[in-house]
């Protein structure tokens, strides 16, 4: 059986080495990953969604004044409120409908609106800011475990999708309403394309909000999303000139308990920049595919030679029943060692048996053979039945850990 087994294995090996070069030809044509990373969960953080205009000079001082590494910092940009177009995505205006306003400077901390008026000190626009971050507590009424990878699907090492995957448990009931906010930003953006101008932080890109996992308590679901080639076409973003990690991902949560329907509050952040391509360039002409079949190979054949080491050193064990009278079996077992050593550690029975106490098991040597006895008496309770008898054998072998061997036995026939 364990020849059998080795010899399965090695087949595998050779059908998996056959299918690594024929699918050489072909592996440029197939979607594979670039890169990929996980997505860091920002404890303790507050989700600032910042919107105002690009020639709104008290803004930029504003932002500048307020970043903190305590906040995940999203500025949105719509073209009512903006005479340049650049940065402006129909995404904020939607979110601004979402959110029932239209008024700009605004700020959304942690779900909550923050009206500002532009008259108003800057001072003045960061004491509300302040005001409204000390009284937002984030409830941990869900877990995330993400990552992000950069997907090349037509076979010239330029990615063209990003794709999301993980899974999502909320920790209590949610409200039906719950959603996840995936939001792509630009790290940092050139207003009108001059440079003439303040560059702004955390642009944002893309916004997609996804209400597709379970909202049950302790029910996970296993995510995923794309943002497809149109996707990034539609928001201006090619992942291929420049670096890739000039973008970042931030991933938000909304929602609240069941009984809290009507609230919207951040339940969970992540932010990750994008996983860099150029890190990986010395890989590029390097078949991925091919690349996975090697490392595939390489551990099948690890495999093997574990399965040959296991082979040489697995005892033969062999059990007769020599005599059966009146419910007692006295019992032969033959232990053949391969080339370790093997200590016997204990001897059981199945149910409705017993055995006599057997003393001293043996510690037998490399290449030995040896033959002991002892008897498997069938319970009290059980002599009028005729009860199929199975001995298990608990052994410690040299270099290889402990092994447990069932043995069927069967009674030896006298000629």
């Amino acid at each position: 059986m364990k020849k059998n087994c080795g010899l399965m294995v090695f087949c595998l090996v050779i059908t998996i080495v056959f299918s690594a070069f024929t699918s050489i030809g072909s592996a440029e044509t197939q979607s594979h990953q670039l890169t990929a990373k996980p997505i860091e969960i920002t404890e303790n953080s507050q989700l600032i969604e910042w919107f105002s205009s690009t020639n709104c000079e008290k803004c930029r001082i504003f932002e500048n004044q307020n970043k903190n590494k305590n906040y995940t910092w999203i500025s949105w940009f719509d073209s009512d409120n903006d005479k340049f177009d650049t940065l402006a995505r129909d995404d904020a205006k939607r979110r601004l409908e979402q959110l029932n306003v239209s008024a700009v400077p605004l700020l959304i901390v942690d779900g909550d609106i923050v009206k500002l008026n532009l008259n108003d000190t800057i001072a003045e626009w960061s004491d509300l800011l302040n005001q409204s971050i000390n009284k937002n507590k984030n409830n941990n009424l869900i877990n995330l475990s993400l990552n992000v990878e950069l997907i090349d699907t037509i076979g010239k090492n330029n990615a063209n999708e990003i794709r999301l995957y993980g899974q999502i448990t909320p920790l209590s009931n949610l409200h039906n309403n719950t959603a996840i906010h995936i939001h792509l930003v630009e790290n940092i953006a050139d207003a009108d394309g001059s440079g003439a101008r303040p560059y702004i932080p955390n642009v944002l890109r893309e916004w997609v909000p996804r209400m597709d996992f379970s909202v049950e308590g302790q029910n996970t679901t296993e995510w995923e999303y794309t943002l497809s080639e149109t996707y990034l076409e539609s928001a201006n973003v090619n992942l291929n000139e420049g670096v890739s990690d000039r973008y970042s991902l931030i991933i938000s949560v909304h929602g609240d308990e069941r009984e809290n329907e009507t609230q919207m509050n951040v339940l969970k952040i992540a932010e990750t920049q994008l996983p860099s391509i150029h890190k990986q360039a010395n890989w590029s002409g390097f078949p991925l595919i091919l690349l996975g079949n090697i490392i595939l190979i390489v551990g099948l054949g690890f495999v093997v030679i574990q399965e040959k080491i296991r082979e040489q050193g697995l005892p033969l064990i062999e059990g007769k029943i020599l005599e059966s009278k009146e419910g007692i079996n006295k019992i032969n077992l033959n232990v053949k060692t391969g080339n370790k050593k093997v200590e016997i550690l204990g001897i059981e029975v199945n149910n409705g048996w017993r055995t006599s106490k057997v003393k001293n098991l043996p510690t037998i040597l490399p290449k030995s053979n040896l033959d002991f006895k002892f008897n498997a008496l069938i319970k009290s309770q059980n002599k009028d039945e005729v009860l199929p008898l199975k001995i298990t054998v608990k052994t410690d072998v040299e270099d290889l850990g402990q092994w447990m061997m069932d043995i069927d036995m069967i009674l030896e026939k006298n000629e």
